[in-house]
């Protein structure tokens, strides 16, 4: 059975944070930021594989949940994991034998941070390693730290959703979390099989869509998800 793994750190932080204020917050917003190397682009007839740097930072003002993360990709990028090694484990073996895994990893570790109940005069801190690994028409992202979870990252077409599980939206009843960051690194290939690949480049960039979308929480957001773009270089 998939689930997630709290750890009892969790608990003991939410017991440890008080003085729940609900009060207006201002709208939601992100600051996406990232990188793709090699810049110069592949074609549709060859293709280049390509290394991606993201950095998704919200606002901690807004106080809000994260229920999803959605990567759009240009057309100029491909993405796939066909041909590719891939972690077809439940999510249980994956948190307790990562080794069983150990081929289908996407790029090294990245990290994430997050507050357990916001609205707290004083929220307790969040902080987790990230260690993606590539799936079957998915990537995973193996949480480690204060939880203990996989989040699947669906791919479809050019699209990824990163589901962010309700153990970790609401970790105890009626103790929400709040996203901070997030920041990874994805990379895979195998023989001339490559996780995200360049097939053309136009205006000299690649251009990325990042949105964040938000759960109700004590305080829903005045808007259901926040968006921005990063322009990666090519030519």
């Amino acid at each position: 059975m998939r689930k997630s793994f709290l750890v009892a750190g969790v608990a003991a932080l939410a017991f440890g944070t008080t003085g729940v204020a609900i009060a207006q917050t201002p709208a939601p917003s992100i600051d996406a930021t990232g990188s793709g190397s090699p810049s110069k682009a592949g074609t549709k007839s060859k293709p280049k594989g390509v290394t991606f740097k993201l950095a998704v930072k919200n606002d901690p003002a807004s106080k809000t949940t994260a229920k999803a993360i959605v990567v759009e990709f240009p057309s100029t990028i491909k993405v796939s994991t066909k041909g590719l090694n891939q972690c077809t484990v439940d999510d249980d073996t994956l948190i307790n034998t990562p080794a069983k895994c150990s081929k289908a990893k996407a790029g090294p570790a990245g990290k994430a941070d997050a507050l357990l109940n916001p609205f707290a005069t004083a929220p307790g801190p969040l902080s987790f390693t990230v260690q993606p690994y590539v799936g079957k028409n998915e990537l995973l992202f193996k949480l480690s730290g204060s939880a203990n979870a996989v989040l699947h990252g669906k791919i479809s077409g050019r699209k990824m959703t990163i589901a962010i599980t309700p153990e970790l939206q609401q970790p105890l009843p009626n103790t929400y979390s709040a996203l901070n960051g997030l920041s990874t690194t994805i990379k895979a290939s195998k023989g001339k099989n490559n996780l995200l690949s360049t097939t053309g480049c136009k205006g000299g960039k690649h251009t990325v869509k990042v949105t964040v979308q938000y759960a109700n929480n004590p305080n829903p957001p005045s808007a259901p998800s926040a968006s921005d773009t990063i322009d990666l270089k090519c030519s």
